[in-house]
């Protein structure tokens, strides 16, 4: 009776359609001209292209801001060139963590 049931047949077993598999299109990064950082800074991150390495950059705003950083004259707006090349106007009194991208 089981045999009637079910058949005597082995059932093969389904395979699933297999999905195509498409090649992750490439995420290309543009090039640059400088060196991609990322600015955190008075409670806000920023991503930069700077034309000078990160070490000599930090120098350099850390010894503007310390020497500057008394003068009432000083503003300490900086017009900086962000990863998607637009200018961005930043006013840097002090800075936390600069990395290299």
């Amino acid at each position: 009776m089981t045999e009637e049931l079910y058949g005597d047949e082995e059932e093969k077993p389904i395979k699933p359609k297999s999905k195509t598999k498409r090649k992750p299109t490439p995420k290309n990064k543009p090039t640059v001209d400088g060196y991609l950082l990322r600015i955190q800074a008075m409670g806000s991150t920023l991503d930069i292209i700077s034309p000078i390495p990160r070490d000599k950059f930090v120098e350099e705003m850390v010894d503007t801001i310390t020497t500057q950083g008394a003068n009432p004259d000083w503003s300490g707006w900086y017009h900086l060139k962000k990863v998607d090349s637009k200018i961005v106007s930043v006013r840097l009194r002090s800075i936390d963590v600069v990395e290299e991208l």
